[in-house]
């Protein structure tokens, strides 16, 4: 079996999860526009477009990276974990199935922010926001390793770094999968390093400790659904959930990051899950706003440049970012840009690789096994 043959179901709810949490990184990286160098000036974060309303986004916004790797670790477990495990997914397909994923529309966004960077330090006094835009960072973009520790800091379209993290999760994940029956242990032990390394190493670690979180509520939920059947595991799971969310608000006057990635995020996804699995179809018509989330997770940065670019060649100051009407305009743009990415060159991209002599090394480009 090929690493794209997996479990025939698709949790339609998760996919919408996935879109949510990357429209979500865009409202916390809304500050950007407001940054002189590498940090902000004169900025007023309560006077964000829809300040009242989107308050927890703009403030908590950058945990729902946490929750990609989360959602990442259940669905990958939830996919191919028993396919690695009884040697039906083969590691060649298997990366050539995460490669076409993952690298085609980094290298087309990766180049688009070079170019935009460029336009943008020969008009201004630096670049926007993420400075080490050299070739040294260049090449570790190319490489996807710009979050592996050898980076001297943020570069280029800055957002792939959760990106270059996974892939040594899947790295990891497909080699703790070959371990059988002894691959819950090997999750378990990948949590709790994750849990020791973050969040002083805050991108391998917080990486690992969601990752492998959501490959334990998988399996939390499958032994639930095993030993109550399917509609009492879904509330057993809604009543995990709202406890955890329960002793988050009960226990902290703040949002506690390590409680909310370490229990509130795998318990969440366990219970949406259920829903899913006792539901088949359950979301399934704003599914679409997951298919585009790699889209537009990737093309937001480049996009705000070019926004910037824009009003500062028109002569209007950055305060008007604080306008909710310009906030509208750029999700116009971002929206159907992502749509038009997934659709026109994601998807036929993808479809050609997995097709071509990288996956199937005895067949022609043109052909492919089924």
């Amino acid at each position: 079996m090929s690493a794209t043959s997996a479990p025939a179901e698709r949790l339609y709810i998760l996919d919408t999860l996935r879109g949510i949490a990357a429209l979500c990184v865009v409202f916390w990286h809304w500050q950007h526009f407001f940054y002189v160098g590498n940090s902000p000036s004169d900025f007023d974060p309560t006077r964000q477009p829809f300040y009242t309303a989107l308050a927890p986004l703009y403030q908590h916004g950058g945990l729902a990276v946490q929750l990609f790797f989360s959602i990442s670790g259940f669905v990958f477990f939830w996919l191919f974990a028993q396919g690695v495990a009884t040697r039906r997914v083969n590691a060649r397909n298997f990366a050539v199935d995460r490669f076409s994923r993952l690298y085609p529309l980094h290298l087309l966004t990766f180049a688009a922010v070079g170019a935009l960077q460029f336009v943008y330090s020969n008009s201004h006094t630096g670049f926007f926001v993420y400075p080490f835009n050299d070739a040294y960072h260049a090449l570790l973009n190319l490489l996807l390793v710009p979050a592996w520790g050898f980076e001297r800091g943020w570069s280029f379209n800055a957002p792939i770094w959760s990106v270059s993290v996974e892939v040594l999760l899947y790295t990891l994940f497909f080699v703790i999968c070959l371990a059988g029956r002894w691959r819950w242990l090997l999750t378990v032990i990948a949590f709790a390093a994750g849990l020791m390394l973050y969040p002083d190493n805050y991108k391998i670690g917080s990486g690992l400790l969601c990752f492998f979180a959501g490959g334990l509520a998988y399996g939390v939920l499958c032994e639930l659904r095993k030993w109550l059947g399917s509609g009492p595991a879904f509330l057993a799971a809604c009543c995990i959930a709202s406890g955890s969310w329960g002793s988050q608000i009960w226990l902290y006057d703040a949002i506690n990051p390590t409680l909310v990635i370490c229990l509130c995020f795998p318990a969440t996804l366990a219970a949406l899950a259920a829903a899913g699995l006792h539901w088949p179809g359950l979301l399934r018509s704003t599914a679409w706003v997951g298919d585009i989330s790699y889209a537009s997770y990737l093309l937001h940065f480049p996009l705000q440049i070019a926004f910037a670019l824009a009003l500062d060649g028109l002569g209007y100051a950055r305060e008007n970012f604080y306008s909710p009407g310009l906030m509208l305009a750029f999700f116009a743009v971002l929206i159907p840009l992502s749509l038009a990415c997934h659709k026109w060159f994601e998807r036929p991209v993808q479809r050609y690789l997995r097709r071509s002599r990288l996956a199937n090394p005895r067949q022609s480009g043109t052909r492919a096994s089924a």
